[in-house]
């Protein structure tokens, strides 16, 4: 399938990302981040304990802007495996977190990748790019004294584009699928 063809079909997503774009725009008001007496630092680490399971590594910055908007970013590693390639996946991760209620929260990612496949079929490699993304909902458990979280946020996840795939790949990788997340983090 040509690289046109690719992205005129991952274009039906383009209303979804569109409605994440808007409620972006549209979300609560800013608050400041003592407003609750709170006497936080504004930026937190975390990374998932759930992604090395299936053997992707990630670690988030993420920078509150006010009590209900976070930015993230951060490196990510993709090595997942299915039964007829690999993933060699260098990322990065940029994502928003919108809290509705002070713990509950919707956020989205989105992973730009340069990823060099690697085929078991035909013993060769695909390098290429390609764009996922993630929406989720979840809620911050906060720990001693708030200093550190466990964030539980189930999602979806799509693939937006990937150039040149590996044989099968479109049989093995089916999207959306639904993302079991769970973070761990600590404000620095």
């Amino acid at each position: 399938m040509s690289f046109l063809r690719e992205m005129k079909k991952r274009f039906k997503y383009l209303p979804l990302i569109s409605l994440a774009a808007v409620s972006l725009l549209l979300s609560s008001g800013a608050m400041p981040l003592q407003a609750q007496g709170r006497h936080e630092s504004r930026w937190s680490i975390s990374s998932s304990l759930t992604y090395p399971i299936v053997r992707i590594y990630t670690l988030h910055f993420n920078y509150s802007i006010s009590d209900s908007h976070e930015f993230f970013f951060g490196p990510c590693f993709q090595n997942y495996r299915h039964d007829s390639f690999e993933a060699n996946a260098y990322t990065l991760v940029l994502g928003y977190r919108n809290f509705l209620w002070p713990r509950f929260f919707w956020e989205t990612e989105i992973y730009p990748a340069f990823n060099r496949f690697y085929s078991t079929i035909d013993e060769s490699y695909y390098p290429g790019v390609e764009l996922w993304t993630e929406f989720k909902v979840g809620y911050r458990i906060r720990l001693f004294d708030e200093k550190f979280y466990v964030q539980p946020a189930p999602g979806l996840g799509f693939g937006i584009f990937r150039t040149n795939q590996p044989p099968n790949f479109g049989d093995e990788i089916r999207s959306p699928i639904f993302i079991p997340q769970l973070q761990i983090g600590f404000r620095i």
